[in-house]
């Protein structure tokens, strides 16, 4: 019974170190005033640009936008699955106010997932200085890398800052400084092109993208993004697909029978890049809305 009890116990300590920590987030997040402001070398301010530090051979990429998420209703559905999202992707050996603390706020954040225990996160800290629970310091190139046990390392010489699992932290220094391929190299081509901005975004390229779009034992993608908003003119919620196909595919109309939301809007590039935006009031709908992909299909019938 009393080993039943410590069972217990400890799951209900994880569960509420996990809340710890996500709420320390949100603190963050919501700051605001005059706080302390750091000097960086190097700035970026969209998150398409973010990819352009991304060091290849990522598997995917989500982006979590808290600005955009704090001009939402408090019970919003869209903020609810984002929110849901994102305490998924937030590790408490960084994210925790015993290692990581942001003065300014936290107004969005690139995860790059590369399969590592420990993510690679481009955190916007709106200019704030950051304090970092540091047991060593290093020099990287032309970067100071603060290091702490588990191989952990941050910079905050730039904005974003740059904190995760140390070699790949070191790999997008490697990026910045030229020294190593961006995963910009592939995507941002794509990305350029997809206008607006979003709550979250998810973004897949290369070998996962092809492994995640198929038909028979064909790869048909090889660039994959989808991206929340809402629309604040209409009071809606809208859904963009973006996906550069490989082949003779291509997003297609539907017809209102084909069709559970609102709103279907599709645009096709020569390159072979498609983007179709679902838009609805219910954000149930716009989870589940799908474009229509279709094919060119060629025949030949030669007779003599």
């Amino acid at each position: 019974m009393a080993r039943k009890m410590e069972k217990k116990s400890a799951r209900i300590l994880a569960f509420l170190l996990a809340l710890i920590m996500i709420g320390s987030v949100f603190a963050y997040m919501m700051r605001s005033g005059s706080a302390e402001k750091r000097e960086v070398e190097f700035r970026l301010d969209d998150f398409r640009s973010y990819v352009n530090w991304t060091p290849d051979g990522v598997y995917y990429m989500q982006y979590y936008n808290f600005t955009y998420l704090a001009q939402l209703e408090a019970n919003d559905p869209m903020k609810d699955y984002v929110n849901s999202k994102l305490q998924n992707v937030l590790v408490s050996a960084v994210f925790s106010r015993a290692v990581l603390e942001i003065t300014s706020g936290i107004s969005q954040i690139l995860v790059a997932n590369y399969m590592t225990a420990i993510p690679l996160y481009f955190v916007d800290a709106n200019m704030g200085k950051v304090y970092f629970a540091k047991e060593d310091e290093t020099k990287y190139g032309n970067f100071t890398l603060q290091v702490r046990k588990g191989g952990i390392a941050l910079v905050d010489q730039t904005s974003p800052v740059i904190v995760g699992y140390k070699p790949l932290v070191e790999r997008a220094i490697d990026v910045i400084e030229g020294k190593n391929v961006s995963t910009g190299k592939e995507t941002y081509r794509y990305l350029s092109r997809i206008n607006g901005s979003f709550a979250y975004a998810f973004i897949m390229y290369g070998e996962p993208a092809k492994a995640s779009f198929r038909s028979g034992n064909k790869s048909i993608v090889d660039f994959f993004f989808e991206g929340y908003r809402y629309n604040f003119i209409n009071n809606s919620y809208e859904k963009i697909w973006a996906l550069h196909f490989l082949g003779n595919y291509f997003f297609g109309g539907m017809n209102e029978s084909e069709k559970n939301f609102e709103y279907y809007k599709v645009k096709n590039f020569k390159d072979g890049l498609s983007i179709a935006v679902m838009e609805d009031k219910n954000f149930t709908k716009v989870i589940e809305a799908r474009p229509n992909i279709l094919s060119w299909q060629i025949s030949y019938d030669i007779t003599e």
